[in-house]
């Protein structure tokens, strides 16, 4: 239960953040922002830090995509629901450069989040 809030709260983060931050096209900036949501999910999370991590992002890019087709509505010009579905499937791919380090960085968070519970025993 503990794991699945946080994913779900570091999902939260993200989805706000790159809603929040749309004009900034800095990938790096993108990247940061990623793996320290993922650092955080990880800690929390305390196992499974890494699924923890990876799964935030493709968490946060399902809500990132249902607010826009709910403020905007799904695209007609580039061959509707069907073209739609298959942007969303590549960008599923794209997605992977910052999965994987998000999902280093939840295992990082984990690892941290047990080494600080065995100093306090």
């Amino acid at each position: 239960m503990r794991s699945a809030l946080a994913i779900l709260a570091g999902a939260l983060v993200l989805g706000v953040a790159f809603l929040r931050l749309t004009g900034i096209s800095s990938p790096q900036v993108t990247m940061v922002v990623v793996v320290l949501a993922a650092l955080g999910t990880g800690f929390f999370a305390a196992r499974r830090g890494a699924l923890a991590g990876f799964l935030i992002v493709y968490l946060a890019n399902v809500m990132f995509v249902l607010v826009n087709v709910v403020q905007l509505g799904i695209p007609q010009n580039d061959g509707g629901a069907l073209g739609f579905a298959g942007r969303m499937l590549i960008v599923q791919l794209v997605l992977l450069q910052f999965a994987v380090p998000a999902a280093i960085a939840g295992w990082l968070g984990a690892q941290a989040r047990r080494r600080l519970v065995q100093r306090w025993q």
